[in-house]
């Protein structure tokens, strides 16, 4: 709103049929009107503002002729409102409160706050790269509410597709059928065995030395990921691997691990917590990863997500991990 005061325009289209006039009327007219109305006096109103009496007498001026009604009598003791002055200038009042609250709506959703960020795991992580970026997400945006959900594979697809969360992560690399992604980390594979084996006192296991172990993975997911995992890598040997499913979770599995049942494949970041009686010990060679991505769906402009995906981005790059 930055033409002549005077003029008057067609300011909004409510549709193509339906136009509304209003008179193009500069913000800082509205805001002048203000201050003299709360301090009754162009000269101590051009005092609060730092400029000469006159300008401010000017500006309301053209407001008032913009309107074509009077808004303060003037007089030599100051300047006092009229009846349809003190009406516009309580609207006006309202309507620059209102116009305030929307700018720090948009701007707190621009800088991701006052929002909400659903991220949706197969499992839970105690460390690693994904750990790193939400600790740091939260530093930044302490406004906004972090909500986690656990489920399977296809639940979370199901929820992402439905905006119900956000982003997923999860083992694998990025695939454009689901949505865009962005590989976070390639991970290393430790197995769990229990400290009183004699695996757990080597600094690194092969495969063929693990192929006649009994394995145990969980039924639900990343069971099934990771039981895959273990036949490929095991048939390579000539060995039909002796995978035990389980109906638990990682901590129940630990536990089975730690009374000497088997062992059990588990990726960096989710080794940073002690078990009784469970080691983790790197398996295959140094340069064999898992990947882990985060999966979202493109048309989901929530502010939060983006900047999460920007941190995310930035803890990738510094891990290494190509884009």
């Amino acid at each position: 709103m930055t033409s002549q005061p005077d003029d008057k325009t067609i300011a909004m289209d409510q549709n193509s049929d339906n136009r509304l006039d209003l008179p193009r009327i500069d913000m800082q007219q509205l805001l002048n009107l203000l201050i003299v109305a709360e301090t009754g006096s162009f000269r101590k109103a051009g005092t609060y503002l730092d400029i000469g009496q006159s300008a401010v007498s000017r500006r309301v001026q053209r407001l008032e002729d913009v309107l074509g009604v009077s808004l303060f009598e003037r007089r030599s003791s100051g300047a006092r409102l009229t009846p349809v002055g003190m009406r516009f200038a309580e609207k006006v009042r309202k309507t620059l409160h209102d116009l305030g609250e929307a700018i720090e709506v948009a701007q707190s959703g621009a800088v991701a706050r006052n929002g909400v960020l659903r991220l949706g795991l197969l499992e839970v992580f105690s460390h690693g790269p994904l750990r790193t970026v939400i600790e740091r997400f939260l530093t930044e945006y302490a406004d906004v509410d972090f909500d986690f959900v656990e489920s399977n594979r296809s639940a979370l697809l199901t929820l992402l597709s439905h905006r119900r969360i956000d982003v997923v992560y999860a083992a694998g690399i990025p695939t454009v059928d689901i949505g865009d992604g962005l590989l976070l980390a390639n991970e290393a594979i430790f197995l769990a065995v229990p400290s009183n084996h004699h695996w757990a006192g080597q600094e690194r296991l092969d495969w063929a030395e693990i192929e006649a172990a009994t394995f145990i993975v969980s039924a639900r997911e990343p069971g099934p990921a990771i039981h895959d995992y273990i036949v490929r890598r095991t048939s390579r040997l000539g060995q039909a691997a002796n995978v035990r499913r389980v109906r638990f979770g990682r901590q129940g599995i630990m536990n089975l691990v730690g009374l000497g049942l088997g062992v059990s494949l588990v990726a960096d970041h989710w080794r940073d917590v002690a078990y009784r009686n469970v080691t983790f010990i790197p398996v295959g060679d140094e340069n064999e990863r898992v990947p882990f991505s985060l999966t979202w769906r493109p048309e989901n402009d929530n502010p939060a997500l983006r900047r999460f995906i920007s941190l995310a981005r930035i803890e990738a790059k510094k891990d290494g991990v190509p884009s």
